[in-house]
């Protein structure tokens, strides 16, 4: 080979060189770019976190009432800091109520997973496999499943026959994946810590309130904000301006329902705002939000959820 062969062949393996490294270099910078934004997004969720546990540690305090300044707190530039929301967890619903009455309440399941789209085959199988779950009874159902159904699908020892400990449980149970796809906020409708005689109708969320009862959007907003007072916080003195309805039926009336069924009716009760408190604390850290959910009641811890 000559030196004129040699030096046109070097030419493009040099610029071949240089596009490698450069693609490696451009590659190079992407990753660590990604590994610091990555790093930088940890660091930000991290103090995130700490101001919402600070917040949490706060609203613990059995003594301490909503609406008290303390449970909001921000630096000089509102960078960070936490904000507390306290509710009534009595205002959501307990599935174990509904599957321990006699005769129990599938129905009003149904009713609801209907609200939230799913179909009347999708609704029966989703309330059946509820009532199997808790049902001490090995008798399966028309729609449901027991422990042949769950072993079938590889997950030994279920049913437990006993009631949810948890909303969370709720997600295991044979048919309930349509009410999981069709409606993903749907833990927060339920709770397992507040009693088992019905739905406070007083604290019920919007949610509940439009899903369950019926109400459009416009008259469950009228009818939190008449409850929640002119302070606008729920659980505090001037809730109902100081003058809280009467029992289910005249509450109902007042906030415009008429001819409820009762199976409806006797699912709500009314009673002031509850020892149980659902305690929602979100803290922030330069654009990045953290938030912790946790039940108590007289200071004692009952659940505890992050996200």
């Amino acid at each position: 080979m000559t030196k004129e062969q040699e030096s046109g062949m070097a030419l493009p393996m040099v610029l071949w060189t240089i596009t490698l490294l450069a693609g490696i270099v451009v590659l190079l910078v992407g990753v660590l770019d990604g590994w610091i934004s990555e790093e930088s997004r940890s660091g930000k969720l991290f103090k995130a976190r700490q101001q919402a546990l600070s917040g949490i540690a706060i609203a613990m305090s059995p003594t301490l009432k909503p609406g008290d300044p303390i449970l909001t707190h921000s630096n000089s530039d509102h960078s960070e800091g936490y904000s507390v929301v306290m509710k009534d967890e009595g205002g959501l619903i307990n599935p174990n109520a509904w599957l321990g009455a006699t005769p129990d309440h599938r129905d009003l399941f149904q009713k609801l997973f209907a609200s939230w789209g799913l179909d009347i085959n999708q609704c029966a199988t989703a309330a059946d496999g509820l009532y199997d779950w808790q049902s001490a009874t090995p008798l399966r159902s028309l729609h449901g499943a027991k422990q042949a159904d769950y072993e079938a699908a590889g997950q030994k020892g279920l049913p437990p026959g006993a009631p949810f400990l948890s909303p969370e449980e709720m997600s295991w149970v044979h048919g309930f994946a349509d009410v999981k796809d069709a409606k993903p906020e749907w833990p927060t409708y339920f709770t397992t810590y507040s009693g088992t005689n019905g739905i406070n109708i007083l604290y019920a969320p919007k949610g509940i309130l439009a899903d369950l009862l019926g109400l459009t959007s416009a008259q469950a907003d009228t009818w939190i904000t008449l409850r929640n007072g002119k302070d606008g916080i729920e659980g505090t003195e001037d809730d109902f301006n100081g003058k809280p309805p009467g029992d289910v039926p005249s509450t109902m009336r007042l906030m415009g329902l008429r001819n409820v069924p009762p199976n409806i009716t006797s699912a709500f009760t009314t009673s002031s705002w509850g020892s149980i408190r659902h305690i929602e604390s979100t803290g922030f850290f330069n654009g990045v939000k953290h938030r912790i959910t946790v039940v108590t009641s007289g200071g004692s811890l009952l659940g505890w959820s992050e996200q």
